[in-house]
């Protein structure tokens, strides 16, 4: 995504209260681990233009892939998916991790995506194993994907040899650096802060372990 697209992401993010810094009380992570930041895009939702802003660019680098269907990941992907099919005018599907364990037993619901051709918007990427999930979902469902929107990245070294084994492209509209410069730079979060979140990325593993 380009510069602008970036920036107006990371504004948006800003904005709504989405980039939390907590290094003496940090937050658990899904891997166990601590860690003294969290991007909580769904905070996105709540404001209407932060909102608008994320949607119109997932929008436009959707609109370029030639979707006939957009797809989102339960449960923080589908609202992002939700707009961008309204901007687009297309069909919207949505995939749950497992296939529903009553009624008719479905992974994959809305409209159906057996030979067309799926873009799938999530909110955030970082070991890609959600996307890996969905992604494998959408193919066993004979569906053809190729390409992810994404609104925010922090992705560790698994994620792309993820990606590359699905043959995926990945798009995102914003990524930590960009955050961090930009929340350093207005004093949303301070030097001292920003080193926190510096020193876990460095050595996530000794940064927990520490705490």
């Amino acid at each position: 995504m380009s510069n602008n697209a970036s920036h107006i992401t990371a504004r948006a993010l800003l904005d709504a209260g989405a980039f939390l810094i907590r290094p003496n009380d940090p937050f658990r992570l899904t891997s166990g681990l601590l860690a003294p930041f969290y991007i909580n895009c769904r905070l996105i939702l709540g404001h209407e233009q932060a909102r608008k802003q994320i949607a119109d660019a997932l929008a436009d680098d959707v609109g370029k892939r030639g979707a006939e269907i957009v797809a989102g990941g339960v449960t923080a992907g589908v609202p992002f998916a939700t707009m961008v099919a309204d901007r687009l005018g297309l069909p919207l599907c949505y995939i749950r991790p497992q296939p529903k364990s009553h009624g008719t037993g479905g992974q994959i619901e809305g409209g159906d995506v057996a030979g067309r051709k799926v873009v799938l918007v999530e909110d955030l990427i970082t070991t890609a194993t959600s996307i890996v999930l969905f992604t494998n979902a959408l193919r066993v469902a004979n569906a053809t994907i190729d390409h992810v929107s994404v609104v925010f990245a922090r992705m560790t070294d698994a994620a792309q040899p993820a990606l590359d084994d699905l043959n995926l492209s990945l798009n995102v509209l914003c990524d930590l650096e960009t955050l961090l410069d930009m929340a350093q730079e207005e004093g949303v979060a301070s030097v001292a802060e920003i080193a926190e979140v510096r020193a876990f990325l460095q050595d996530p593993e000794a940064w927990s372990a520490a705490r």
